[in-house]
């Protein structure tokens, strides 16, 4: 299977590469405007109409101009980007080519050398086109390395997983993951934010800059924790996962204006993403069932009813008065879902 990893890069002129950056991107802007205007959207008949024009033009390599097109033409593959003109960030993304790599951990870039900072077992692949990202005042690698696939098992039962907003995460076994932390954490960053940008002083816009991805990388940082317990716990009793299939619930749900910021900010598909690429990493089988009706059936006896959860985190059933926490009856319902779920088609093996 192939992952993303992130090398950190020292380049011996910071500010020849920023230069040469926002030179490329200009340069993707202007192609992006002839592929848009005139409906070239393939790199073949792009390249062969601004070619020599972008080389003339912007003054770039034959390296640097090919590297531009594709970029441009690869924004306009998916048929739906074609309606609106696409534009590029002046540091954005660039794609870096398999032969830049050289041996003694740095890359020759448009002439630039450029050292990586590699860390004890980190892997160098030169086997895909990696690209060099500016984030944060800093030069980043993102490299795709290929992993081993592992043989994966026929499980005897699954680990039924329901996600949520006040509680992250809820599994069959009776665990529960907490979000209060981060929900908290969330509407401090709100309020601090409104109170800020309200301020508009030089001092706030620069706080404003400092802090605008901490709250990411929290949350990332817990989904990451969540995501590992879960894979763990299910890698060391050889069961399967179960995941509700909520692809597309942004567009489904509909709530009150001020429960909207917790249900927009609220990142699921990440922390799905995160046990999806680490059953992948680790052979575990992963199931995605229908989540209608999660939430409202009675384990027990079945009975499907809106009040048999009269609250967030109580469930009652109305026919044989069995309860029990409604996050965990959920992820129970989940599990059993996918274990009889006819020929289902586990997404490892």
């Amino acid at each position: 299977m192939k992952l993303v990893t992130v090398v950190k890069a020292q380049p011996e002129e910071p500010q020849a590469l920023l230069n040469m950056i926002r030179q490329f991107n200009t340069a993707c802007n202007w192609l992006s405007g002839i592929a848009f205007n005139e409906k070239l959207f393939h790199w073949h008949s792009l390249q062969k109409r601004t070619y020599s024009e972008v080389r003339t033009r912007f003054g770039l390599s034959s390296h640097q101009t090919t590297a531009a097109i594709r970029k441009v033409a690869s924004a306009y593959k998916i048929k739906t980007r074609r309606n609106n003109l696409v534009l590029f960030k002046p540091l954005g993304a660039i794609p870096i080519s398999r032969h830049c790599y050289k041996r003694n951990g740095t890359i020759r870039f448009y002439g630039l050398r450029i050292p990586l900072i590699i860390r004890d077992g980190m892997p160098l692949s030169n086997k895909h086109q990696a690209m060099l990202v500016y984030q944060d005042n800093k030069f980043l690698i993102h490299q795709i390395i290929e992993a081993p696939s592992p043989l994966g098992y026929q499980p005897t039962d699954f680990l039924g997983c329901d996600l949520g907003i006040t509680n992250i995460l809820a599994d069959s076994d009776g665990v529960i993951y907490s979000g209060a932390v981060l929900n908290g954490l969330r509407k401090r960053h709100r309020k601090l934010r409104a109170k800020l940008q309200s301020k508009g002083t030089k001092s706030a816009k620069r706080l404003l800059k400092k802090r605008r991805l901490k709250e990411k990388r929290f949350a990332t940082w817990v989904n990451h924790n969540i995501s590992k317990k879960v894979v763990t716990k299910a890698y060391d009793s050889k069961l399967g996962i179960a995941l509700e299939d909520l692809k597309g619930i942004r567009e489904r749900i509909t709530v009150r204006k001020a429960q909207r910021n917790s249900h927009y900010s609220w990142s699921f598909n990440q922390l799905r993403q995160f046990i999806d690429y680490k059953t992948r990493l680790w052979g575990i089988p992963l199931i995605y069932v229908d989540p209608k009706n999660t939430s409202r059936t009675c384990p027990k006896c079945g009975l499907i009813d809106k009040r048999n959860r009269p609250s967030q985190s109580v469930f009652r059933c109305q026919a044989c008065d069995y309860s029990g926490h409604a996050d965990i009856i959920a992820a129970e319902n989940i599990r059993r879902a996918a274990s009889n779920q006819p020929n289902r088609t586990l997404k490892q093996f």
